[in-house]
C-alpha cells in the first residue's frame, strides 16, 4: 500500500518524466550524446537520479510519515495493531520500488544507446546502481526527518541543501580530489573521455558508502520509532561497517598499476590500439571505439575526394586517436607529450598521424579532423603538430603555441577543404573562428582539446570563406586545374584569391 502510494505521488511521477524527458532531449540537443561514451554517461545517469527521483524519494517518504499528523489522526493511530517502528519500517521499505523503477530506466537507457547510437566504451554496473542506492539514501533520510520533526517543510529544505551544496562544490569537483568522493555524486569526472580500463574510478567503495549511510539512516529511524532489540543492533554495526569500510577504500589513490598504464596509454597510443584499414586510410582506435570509425571515414573521405588522385594515392594517412590528460602524468610537459606522440607514430611506421581525441559527434570536432587532415594532403605528409623543421623551412609555415601555422595558398587550401567537408565541419569552422577572433584572428583546429596543431591565419581564412560562399563545383575544379599552384610554398593568400576567383584579402604580417 505504501509502496502504491509513493510510485502514483504527483512528485514522484514529475520526476520520473522529468529524467526520462530529459535523458530523451540531450539526444536531440547535445551532438556528443549521439555518439555515447557508456562509461561517462554511467556517472550522469547517477547523477540525474540523485537529484530527480532521489528528491522524490526524500519528500514523499517525509509525507508519508507525516500524512498521521497533517490528517489529524495521531491520537487514533495509537490504536492501530502496528507499532510505530513497524509502520516505519513499511515506509522505509516504500521506496524499494522507486529505487527498482530507477534502475530500470538506467538499463533501459544503456541498452538504448548502445543499440541505436555508436557508443563506445562499456558502462560501470557499480556507478549504473550508485543512482538507485542515492534514491534509497535520500528516502530513508526522508523517513528519518519525519520521525525527527513533524514540520513539512523539513524535507524540502533538505533537498534544498542538498542541491545547493551540489553547486557549491562544483568548483571543487573540477578541481579533483578524493574528499569529492565522500558526497553522494562521487568524485570528479575526468577532463575527457578515456577507455575504460583507465577511469579507476573506486565506484564500488563509493557504492558500498552509500547504501552504508543508507542503512545507518533507516536504523536511526526505527530507533526513533522506538524499535530496539538484537536485529536492530546488528543492522546499525553492518550499516556502519559498510560505510566505514567503502569510504575508506574509496579515498585511496589508484595504485602504481594504474599510475604506470595510463602513462603508457597516454605517450604510446599505438602499443594500445587496434588499427583497421578503410580504403586507403588506416584508423587506430582504443578498445571500444571502434565504432567511430565509419563516422570518422566519412569526414575523411569528403577531405579526401576534392583532392587530386595522384596527391591523395601518394600520401599515406593514418588516424590516430589520442589521450592528453595531464593528472596522468604530472611530470610531462606539453611539449614532451607531442614529442612523444611523435616517437611514437614513428616506432609504429605511421610518421605524422592524425590525431583525434575521445569526444566525438560535434562540430568542432569534425573541423578539426577534416583540418588535419587536409593539412598532410596540402602538404604532402608533413606532421602537423611538429617542431618548425618537421613542416618545413622553405615553405611561410611555422610552429607557434597556435600550432603549424599554414599561410599562402596552402592556408587557403586547409580552410576550405575543412568547411567543405559537410555541414558539421562548416559549422566548427565557424565555431573554430569565433574562438579564436579575440585572439589573434584567423581559425586553430586541435589534435585533442589540449593542443593546436593547425593555424590558418585570419587572411587566408578570408579567402576561403568566400570561396566557401560561391558555387561548390566552380571551386571544386578550380582547386583540381591549380593544385601545383596553390600548394606551391611560394604562393600567396592574394595569389590564391585570383586562382579561386574571389577577392584579394589584406595582408598578413604574421605571414611575412
Amino acid at each position: 500500500m505504501e509502496s502504491t502510494r509513493l510510485l502514483r505521488h504527483p512528485v514522484t511521477v514529475a520526476a520520473t518524466l522529468l529524467l526520462a524527458c530529459g535523458w530523451i532531449s540531450s539526444w536531440f540537443t547535445i551532438a556528443t550524446t549521439r555518439y555515447p561514451v557508456l562509461q561517462e554517461l554511467d556517472r550522469d545517469s547517477a547523477m540525474g537520479m540523485m537529484v530527480l527521483l532521489g528528491g522524490a524519494a526524500l519528500i514523499t517518504g517525509n509525507l508519508a510519515v507525516l500524512r498521521t499528523h497533517r490528517d489529524g489522526a495521531t491520537g487514533l493511530s495509537q490504536v492501530l495493531i502496528l507499532p510505530d517502528h513497524a509502520r516505519t519500517l513499511a515506509h522505509l521499505l516504500a521506496t524499494l520500488p522507486l529505487a527498482a523503477i530507477g534502475a530500470a530506466l538506467i538499463a533501459a537507457r544503456m541498452a538504448l544507446l548502445a543499440l541505436l547510437a555508436p557508443a563506445a566504451g562499456r558502462p560501470n554496473p557499480y556507478e549504473l546502481a550508485a543512482g538507485p542506492a542515492a534514491v534509497l539514501l535520500l528516502g530513508a533520510l526522508g523517513v528519518l526527518l519525519g520521525r525527527l520533526t513533524r514540520s513539512a517543510v523539513a524535507a524540502p529544505l533538505a533537498l534544498l541543501v542538498l542541491l545547493a551544496a551540489l553547486v557549491a562544490l562544483e568548483p571543487i569537483t573540477n578541481g579533483g580530489g578524493p574528499a569529492l568522493w565522500l558526497s553522494p555524486q562521487g568524485g570528479a569526472a575526468l577532463e575527457i573521455p578515456v577507455p575504460a580500463s583507465l577511469m579507476a574510478r573506486p565506484a564500488g567503495p563509493h557504492l558500498a558508502y552509500l547504501l552504508g549511510l543508507a542503512g545507518l539512516l533507516a536504523t536511526a529511524a526505527l530507533l526513533r520509532a522506538g524499535a530496539r532489540g538484537a536485529r536492530v543492533t546488528v543492522a546499525g554495526a553492518l550499516a556502519l561497517a559498510c560505510a566505514a569500510a567503502g569510504g575508506t577504500a574509496q579515498l585511496s589513490p589508484p595504485g602504481s598499476a594504474v599510475t604506470a598504464a595510463r602513462a603508457a596509454v597516454m605517450k604510446q597510443p599505438s602499443q594500445h590500439e587496434t588499427c583497421r584499414e578503410v580504403g586507403t586510410v588506416t584508423y587506430c582506435a582504443f578498445e571500444g571505439f571502434g565504432a567511430w570509425i565509419p563516422a570518422w571515414n566519412e569526414v575523411v573521405q569528403a577531405v579526401v575526394s576534392q583532392v587530386p588522385p595522384d596527391t591523395a594515392r601518394s600520401t599515406p594517412l593514418t588516424v590516430r586517436q589520442r589521450i592528453a590528460v595531464p593528472a596522468f602524468d604530472q611530470a610531462s610537459r606539453p611539449g614532451q607529450l607531442v614529442d612523444a606522440w611523435r616517437a611514437d607514430d614513428a616506432a609504429a611506421g605511421t610518421p605524422g598521424a592524425v590525431g583525434i581525441g575521445t569526444q566525438w559527434g560535434d562540430s568542432a570536432a569534425t573541423a578539426d579532423l577534416a583540418a588535419q587532415v587536409a593539412y598532410r594532403l596540402v602538404t604532402r605528409g608533413r606532421a602537423s603538430g611538429g617542431r618548425a623543421e618537421e613542416v618545413g623551412q622553405a615553405g611561410p609555415e611555422d610552429r607557434d603555441r597556435d600550432g603549424a601555422v599554414i599561410c599562402g595558398g596552402r592556408g587557403v587550401l586547409v580552410a576550405w577543404l575543412t568547411g567543405q567537408a559537410g555541414p558539421a565541419a562548416a559549422a566548427g569552422l565557424r565555431s573554430r573562428a569565433e574562438e579564436s577572433r579575440g585572439e589573434r584572428g584567423g581559425v586553430s583546429f586541435y589534435e585533442t582539446h589540449l593542443f593546436p596543431t593547425v593555424h590558418v591565419p585570419a587572411p587566408e581564412l578570408a579567402v576561403a570563406t568566400q570561396a566557401l560562399s560561391r558555387p561548390h563545383a566552380d571551386i571544386a575544379a578550380r582547386v583540381r586545374q591549380s593544385w601545383p599552384a596553390l600548394t606551391a610554398p611560394g604562393t600567396t593568400a592574394t595569389q590564391a584569391a585570383r586562382i579561386l576567383g574571389v577577392p584579394a584579402p589584406a595582408t598578413n604580417p604574421a605571414c611575412g
